[in-house]
């Protein structure tokens, strides 16, 4: 077990803001890319080539419609919860120390 943690809280903030900025931009990017396949949705037809097309594309459309929202959400949220972690662990250790001040001398 180690004998010292150390925490940067201000290293962790700027880490944490640049996570969810490209959480954020991650899903600009996928609500963009929303409007772009709903404007083509079934362009394809419904031909031999356009109902074979369909079968090779609507899943996975329709997978990186919901797994990129879920990404991008994803990384905003840990970036959020780091957050939270930095937060209460210099909460503790601000408690711990008035605690170790307090405390008289043997």
């Amino acid at each position: 077990m180690t004998e010292q943690f150390r925490l940067d809280p201000d290293g962790v903030a700027a880490g944490t803001k640049k996570l969810k900025g490209a959480g954020g931009r991650l899903n600009t990017a996928v609500t963009a890319l929303n409007v772009v396949l709903d404007d083509h949705d079934g362009c394809w037809g419904t031909d031999d080539i356009g109902k074979a097309f369909e079968q090779k594309y609507v899943k996975p459309a329709t997978d990186t419609r919901k797994y990129g929202a879920d990404a991008g959400t994803g990384i905003v949220k840990t970036g959020e919860n780091l957050d939270s972690a930095s937060t209460t662990f210099q909460s503790v250790d601000h408690e711990h120390a008035t605690r170790i001040d307090r405390t008289p001398p043997e």
